[in-house]
């Protein structure tokens, strides 16, 4: 396992790449995404991590707010799997994480390739652990699943975000046609 994590580690940060784009979306993903029946929206322009959001928890009310916000905002769902290394892999504009379905060891990894690699990427930390760090520059929100306000915080601002990128898209990008000049 150690061999891959650190094959994919080094692929992307040393290429830049995406892996979602090599490797095809989880099962998971692909039932969230072929239910959608929408025409072709502004953000379907091939940047994918405009569209995922990353979650790994278990959170039945959460998943279910998520849910319902990822296709109100025209957004893909993205299931981390336990133990893997998702986490490094998937592009996304947000994560929501409960650092024990990620696993306290691939946390801490991901927290040094974070800060090695200047990543940036929102994340929502659904669990109550406060002994684990946090990435140094990330903006990183600790939220409290018993607080009756944290699953509409979490929806409003995923919400708000989805709505100012596309706001800054550029026209270029939201032909829904994806035709070149």
């Amino acid at each position: 396992m150690k061999n891959r994590r650190e094959f994919l580690k080094t692929t992307i940060a040393a290429a830049g790449i995406s892996l979602s784009t090599i490797f095809p979306l989880s099962a998971t993903a692909m039932r969230e995404v072929s239910r959608k029946k929408e025409p072709v929206g502004p953000t379907r322009s091939g940047i994918t991590w405009r569209r995922n959001i990353f979650c790994q928890f278990e959170h039945a009310e959460l998943k279910a707010a998520v849910k319902r916000c990822a296709f109100d905002t025209d957004c893909t769902i993205f299931y981390g799997t336990p133990g893997d290394v998702d986490i490094h892999a998937c592009p996304a504009f947000v994560m929501i994480i409960d650092r024990n379905a990620v696993g306290h060891d691939l946390w801490r990894e991901y927290v040094e390739f974070a800060d090695r690699n200047d990543d940036d990427i929102p994340c929502f930390i659904v669990d109550n652990i406060k002994d684990l760090p946090y990435p140094k520059k990330k903006y990183v929100y600790q939220f409290d699943l018993n607080n009756q306000a944290t699953i509409p915080t979490i929806v409003r601002t995923i919400t708000q975000m989805k709505k100012e990128m596309d706001r800054r898209l550029p026209d270029l990008f939201k032909n829904p046609d994806g035709m070149s000049i």
